[in-house]
């Protein structure tokens, strides 16, 4: 990849591939191929899962995060990715044994392994493969040249590299793509494209002389068919919120080494796309700040993470310093940076990316130090050990954990898949 992105820059756009598997489940529907409300075991006879009642899943109940299917399914896809012309039907006939987490319909989940199902319902329903259906009738309706859901087995040179951070930021030594894993993550195109895509969103399916639906078939997506939890809606996988007031339509992606950013503000007929090539590179805050100056809104003040100056100063001073250097910003009143347990937490996973393991035991403890009674600086400690291949060591740990808080959900799973 080159050192130097520009507008012709190729990103992994992580989940704003999202709202591009809705377009083509609506132009499906526009045929007469499918239908929203049709059964997911309709197009995919061997469409199973280990809860009863799956049969009566339903593709809508997957395009608005209510079918309860879990968040992922699948572990280390990304240093074993998958080519195949069969990975979608794969990955489905691999949730045979997969729980759901809620009945379908009955409450918010997001989903990443639902959006792999439809992905393999487009290419079931349309005879052609998921990449070639999107790509004809999407992309190329839509006038974009360069995205795609198809990667090289090489990275190309004009194509942005995944970044990373442990204690300085690098280059991954893998990338996030994986064709199982395409519907929901592998969209990839510059940030021409993805104007051009906002732009037809904002035009209800058409802008100037492309055009992917009419009107009608479009209205779906952007219609408020389920709640959030945090007080918003969600159309066919499109966010329906508000900022500052104005009504948005809005996704982000974050996949390791890519942080995205689509904001559509239909009221003023204005579209912001952010597109970053780093983890940790608040591009929700970018784009808010951006309709704040053109609104004329004020713009907000900026926090920055907490993991910079502590890391520059690990590295730089050593771990000592380090340390002290984050009791001063836990103490800060200047709102200039964020730390807190869950940052320094985060800053420990970081380090299990990088395989940097003796650091992140050492971010780790120090959090046990700072939080004692938090189950969660138990169980990530237990995450390092396991990394490290301590299964011992991190059983204890998870156990820690659920004796600092027995409803601490995240080490229950994990021992469970230790025990057999």
């Amino acid at each position: 990849a080159r050192d130097t992105a520009d507008i012709y820059t190729i990103y992994h756009l992580a989940s704003l591939s999202k709202p591009v598997v809705a377009a083509a489940l609506l132009h499906l529907q526009s045929q007469g191929r499918l239908g929203l409300d049709a059964p997911i075991v309709q197009h995919l006879p061997y469409f199973k899962l280990g809860t009863a009642g799956y049969e009566r899943l339903t593709i809508r109940q997957i395009l608005t995060h209510t079918s309860g299917l879990p968040a992922n399914v699948g572990k280390d896809e990304w240093a074993h990715p998958s080519y195949a012309a069969e990975a979608l039907e794969t990955y489905v006939k691999g949730l045979a044994e997969t729980e759901l987490e809620f009945a379908p319909g009955t409450a918010y989940g997001y989903s990443n392994a639902g959006f792999n199902v439809l992905g393999d319902v487009i290419a079931k329903a349309s005879g052609q493969s998921f990449e070639a259906y999107v790509d004809q009738y999407i992309f190329q309706a839509a006038g974009m040249t360069t995205a795609t859901f198809l990667k090289p087995d090489s990275l190309p040179e004009h194509w942005a590299a995944p970044h990373i951070i442990g204690t300085q930021t690098r280059v991954w030594e893998h990338y996030p793509y994986n064709r199982r894993y395409a519907p929901s993550s592998a969209l990839h195109a510059n940030i021409i494209d993805m104007c051009r895509w906002g732009m037809l969103n904002l035009g209800h399916g058409s802008s100037g002389a492309f055009s992917v639906l009419d009107s009608t078939d479009y209205a779906p997506m952007i219609q408020p068919w389920a709640d959030t939890p945090w007080g918003e809606k969600i159309g066919l996988s499109w966010y329906l919120q508000h900022y500052e007031g104005k009504p948005t339509i809005l996704h982000t992606g974050a996949d390791i080494g890519f942080s995205t950013q689509m904001i559509l503000y239909p009221g003023e007929d204005i579209g912001i796309v952010v597109l970053a090539n780093r983890a940790y590179s608040r591009t929700a805050r970018l784009a808010n700040a951006i309709m704040e100056i053109i609104a004329d809104l004020g713009v907000k003040p900026y926090e920055v993470s907490g993991r910079f100056p502590f890391c520059q100063t690990w590295e730089e001073r050593g771990w000592e310093s380090a340390q002290a250097a984050w009791r001063l910003l836990l103490r800060d009143t200047t709102d200039q940076y964020y730390a807190d347990e869950w940052e320094l937490n985060s800053i420990g996973h970081g380090l299990i990316f990088t395989e940097e393991y003796e650091k992140a035991k050492a971010v780790f403890a120090f959090n046990i130090e700072l939080f004692p009674e938090s189950a969660n600086t138990y169980d990530s400690y237990g995450d390092a050990l396991l990394a490290m291949g301590d299964t011992i060591g991190a059983i204890s740990y998870f156990q820690r954990a659920l004796e600092v808080d027995p409803a601490f959900g995240d080490p229950g799973p994990k021992l469970a898949a230790l025990a057999r």
